[in-house]
């Protein structure tokens, strides 16, 4: 019954997600041909309504593979990630290739947006027949699997321990009857096994319902989770919104303006190719360490973290040209990928059934980090560029310097969180794996 409802609700999400974003890319659209008032109000919301249909199809796909890629979330999620962080390079390349015209009547943006609204209502509208729990059936099936593997391991596993027992007592008999005696303690030894599965479903079932709200905040996990998507995604998102201003800051005065667009390009596409395959690939990394060696995922978020301060400082310490930003700009897409790609395994760990409701409030935290390092850097490149004379362009890396080292102490400030939650939850230890 909660399968076919929450299917019901599921499917109803993506029709309406469908239709939100087309009606608002085509409200849009009529708005760039002149038929629609150009009142940016009503430009802020057709924007709006798409970007909250997109975010809800996306929610959905993350919580259909929640619910059915338990054993392989890490991959799952991870490439669900990557194509929406190549998405937009994709539609890109497609506008510049087939959309661009230098005519006086261009209707190229027109044109553009009318095809990205047909996308997406396409494939959200297929993907409303598609994604979702898997059928009641299926889902017993797939338990029963699992409770069978788990009572063979146990089986198995007290089996011998018992054989170990009675080759140790056996040689204090030296009768057949004494023997027979002590077979049955074997088969005892069996049913108390097949008793602690009952226990082991009733663990997995609380794990299933899972926590959410303040528990989850209060937890020394679900709060470093948070705090690690607010600073690592927030500078992130900052340090790729501000490309342009970067790489003019350490470039030479008498760059042209269309040298400075091609220069921004390619970091842009840089920071694109990396953050896609490090969320592809640190989403797959993470299910295999934590299936090999049982390492949990906030270890890799511990790791980015660590990996942005090293970013910050080489970027403030080493950086002179447009160039030698290139390795910063890979380093930043890096463990921006790795967040990215691995959170939403991490945050389905506390529940499938809350993992929605969790990670649409965990979304909440790099909002919040962007818009807060976004000032930042804003007022430090403004002021900067006042001291020298040059209202809207600033160079040299004291243009950025500031901000990053607040970004750096932050960074820090969050890997001491991280680094008492791995403590307080003895995360640091070795867990047996299955």
């Amino acid at each position: 019954m909660f399968v076919c409802v929450y299917v019901f609700l599921f499917c109803r999400t993506l029709i309406i997600s469908a239709f939100t974003a087309f009606t608002a890319l085509f409200l849009l659209a009529q708005t760039y041909a002149g038929l629609f008032s150009s009142n940016y109000v009503l430009c802020s919301l057709y924007l709006a309504c798409a970007g909250a249909s997109g975010a809800a199809s996306y929610l959905c796909a993350l919580d259909s593979q929640a619910q059915n890629f338990k054993k392989h979330r890490g991959m799952s999620m991870g490439f669900t990630s990557a194509s929406l962080g190549i998405s937009g390079l994709v539609f890109s390349q497609i506008n510049d290739r087939f959309f661009k015209s230098h005519q006086a009547d261009d209707n190229s943006t027109f044109d553009f947006l009318m095809f990205v609204g047909s996308c997406v209502f396409v494939v959200t509208l297929f993907g409303s027949f598609i994604l979702g729990p898997m059928e009641e059936e299926e889902e017993v099936i797939v338990r029963q699997q699992r409770a069978d593997e788990l009572a063979h391991n146990l089986k198995y596993n007290d089996y011998t321990q018992s054989i170990r027992s009675f080759s140790t007592s056996s040689t204090r008999f030296e009768d057949e009857e004494d023997d027979e005696e002590e077979r049955p303690l074997l088969s005892k030894n069996v049913i108390m096994s097949v008793d602690n599965i009952s226990s082991i479903k009733k663990l997995g079932a609380l794990e299933e319902d899972g926590i959410s709200g303040v528990a989850f905040f209060s937890d020394p996990v679900g709060f470093s989770l948070a705090a690690a998507l607010l600073v690592i995604l927030g500078l992130g998102y900052v340090y790729l919104a501000n490309l342009g201003q970067l790489v003019v800051s350490v470039s030479s005065r008498d760059l042209s303006l269309a040298e400075a667009q091609h220069l921004r390009n390619v970091h842009v596409s840089i920071f694109s190719i990396a953050n896609c395959v490090s969320r592809a690939l640190f989403g797959v990394l993470s299910d295999v360490l934590l299936r090999k060696a049982g390492v949990h995922r906030l270890w890799f978020f511990w790791s980015a973290s660590l990996g942005l301060v090293v970013s910050m400082i080489f970027a403030i310490t080493s950086v002179s040209t447009a160039d030698e930003l290139i390795l910063c700009t890979v380093m930043t897409a890096i463990v921006y990928g790795i967040t990215f790609g691995v959170a939403p395994a991490a945050i389905s760990e506390f529940g499938t059934k809350t993992f929605a409701r969790n990670w649409g409030w965990l979304l909440c935290a790099p909002a919040i980090g962007s818009q807060l390092f976004n000032v930042i850097f804003g007022s430090v490149y403004e002021k900067e560029s006042r001291r020298q004379g040059d209202s809207g362009t600033c160079y040299g890396p004291e243009c950025f310097k500031t901000t990053f080292i607040i970004g750096i102490l932050a960074a820090l400030a969050c890997n001491i969180i991280m680094s008492l939650a791995i403590y307080k939850k003895d995360l640091y230890k070795r867990r047996s794996v299955l």
